[in-house]
């Protein structure tokens, strides 16, 4: 049989309020509630405060390996800057000096060091203007008539005592 309109509102009055509690009852039961979560609270900012300084501790440890790293990698950059900077002399004074010996600087009794320039062009136009300004040495006389080397100083030629006299003359 179906239910009346009286029937209905009776169940729903009685599922609406179902053993309501007191209201002594329901201030302890968020008291309660309120305490819980501010324990969990304190929990959490204990366990915040522990991290936050376990990170600072992490941070100042990184921080000492970041600079013990950068100062080894300047180390390595100063080494290979060093490293480079002295090839790159080597092989200048290396091609300066085939230059030089090219050009003939040991006849004339210039240093490879006089030139100047970076790339070889460079110093091989040095090299021709500095063999254009310095001229070239006086070949020595020749030794016609000098005697021949090794040979015993003969008749009409100075003697010994002579060339001793000649000397002290001086």
């Amino acid at each position: 049989m179906p239910k009346t309109e009286e029937e209905i509102a009776a169940e729903a009055a009685a599922t609406a309020a179902p053993a309501t509690k007191t209201i002594e009852e329901q201030l302890a039961a968020s008291q309660a509630e309120a305490e819980k979560w501010k324990s969990l609270s304190r929990k959490n900012e204990e366990r915040a405060t522990a991290n936050a300084d376990k990170a600072l501790k992490l941070d100042e440890i990184e921080a000492a390996n970041q600079s013990e790293q950068e100062k080894l990698l300047a180390r390595a950059e100063a080494a290979e800057s060093k490293l480079a900077e002295i090839d790159a002399k080597s092989t200048a004074a290396t091609l300066r000096e085939e230059i030089a010996k090219e050009k003939g600087f040991e006849d004339r009794k210039i240093p490879a060091t006089a030139l100047r320039g970076l790339t070889r062009e460079e110093l091989e136009s040095h090299a021709d203007e500095i063999l254009a300004l310095l001229p070239a040495p006086p070949e020595a006389p020749s030794a016609d008539g000098q005697g021949g080397a090794g040979t015993r100083i003969g008749d009409g030629d100075m003697s010994a005592d002579d060339i001793v006299a000649a000397a002290t003359a001086r």
